[in-house]
């Protein structure tokens, strides 16, 4: 019952919006027509064409040009107001004056160049409009091909990659919505922003397609020589989108991508890599996406190390708010440790019961 009255309420809705779309353009065409018939009369009541009020008669005209942009329908309105004041409308209606032919022909020859201007530029700039609305689509999907590529190439060299990718593009954009409600951060993140964390998150590691797989997926500790090649992937994967970013300086998506590639391994404490930021000096975004990253590798079997349980990897995190992480951020993932877990539990293949048993 409830579920059919809710149908029937969609329908309805639906219907009068339909119904209203249709009153819209038709009021769209009929109104200028309207207006330039109400001048006509105002022209008339005042006492003919020789007092200003014809010139009112370029409201309708201009505004019919502007909501109807074809340049017939803007034509054949600027002749329908031109006769409207023309050849019946006295000069002077007191004096019982005509106007001469001429003057409601140039008239009439000046509300249609009047049209026809206001039209065309009209015209121009639609047409601008959905150029550039094409242009951005295509843009947004060279970006989503780029973004398809890295990854994929980076899936190749390691095959956790690909599970690793989506949860934390989750996790970022989860913790980017929660900061977004923050007082300190609601005016700088927006929809934009959140979008572009969470489809810039999963090329984080990109560079590692320049790190030698007998480093990459070495079984065990890595020396300090190994580790030293391993802390150049942020910068390789930078390089990489750099490369891209120089055609397109002001993506939103490039930008902060970059700044998740370069910077995701910097410390709360400066004592990250590659270039030791500190603090606010490292981009909110490579802030969001490193408590992420130590999150989801804690959680994981690595070839260096077996998986740690959820109970285990936020007392990691815990320890390490004000060291390794943005107090803030630190803050709201604790507080929403639990919704995180549920992103990790549904989007992993090993066994849910299997995760929750290891007391690491």
């Amino acid at each position: 019952m409830n579920h059919e009255w809710f149908k029937n309420t969609i329908d309805l809705i639906h219907s009068k919006n339909l119904k209203n779309l249709k009153l819209f353009r038709i009021l769209k065409i009929v109104f200028p027509y309207l207006l330039s018939v109400f001048v006509s009369v105002i022209v008339y009541l005042t006492g003919g064409t020789t007092r200003v009020y014809a010139n009112l008669m370029y409201i309708p005209i201009a505004l019919n040009a502007s909501i109807n942009t074809g340049t017939r329908s803007s034509i054949a309105h600027a002749v329908f107001s031109g006769l409207l004041i023309g050849p019946f409308m006295p000069l002077n209606i007191k004096k019982i004056i005509m106007q001469s032919d001429l003057n409601w022909i140039i008239r009439l020859i000046i509300y249609i160049f009047v049209a026809l201007i206001i039209s065309s530029v009209l015209n121009y700039y639609f047409n601008e409009h959905k150029d550039n609305q094409k242009k951005e689509k295509d843009l947004i999907e060279f970006e989503n091909s780029i973004f398809y590529a890295l990854v994929k190439s980076t899936e190749q060299k390691d095959p956790e990659t690909g599970e690793h990718i989506n949860r934390v593009a989750m996790y970022s954009g989860f913790i980017a919505e929660e900061l977004q409600k923050t007082k300190k951060y609601k005016d700088y993140i927006d929809e934009s922003y959140i979008e572009a964390i969470e489809k810039g998150t999963p090329l984080h590691d990109i560079g590692k397609m320049g790190i030698p797989d007998k480093i990459l997926l070495k079984k065990g500790k890595l020396n300090d020589k190994e580790f030293n090649i391993i802390k150049k992937h942020p910068v390789i994967g930078a390089d990489i989108l750099s490369q891209i970013k120089g055609k397109h300086p002001n993506n939103k998506f490039l930008n902060i991508s970059e700044q998740i590639i370069r910077y995701h391994h910097e410390k709360w404490d400066g004592s990250g890599y590659p270039e030791g930021l500190k603090k606010e000096e490292i981009p909110l975004s490579a802030r969001i996406m490193a408590i992420c990253d130590v999150y989801d590798a804690l959680r994981t079997e690595r070839p260096y190390k077996k998986p740690f349980s959820h109970k285990k990897a936020v007392e990691i995190i815990e320890a390490d708010k004000e060291t390794h992480f943005d107090p803030l951020i630190a803050d709201i993932f604790l507080k929403n440790s639990e919704k995180i877990n549920n992103i990790f539990i549904n989007n992993n293949k090993e066994s849910n019961i299997f995760q929750e048993s290891l007391q690491f």
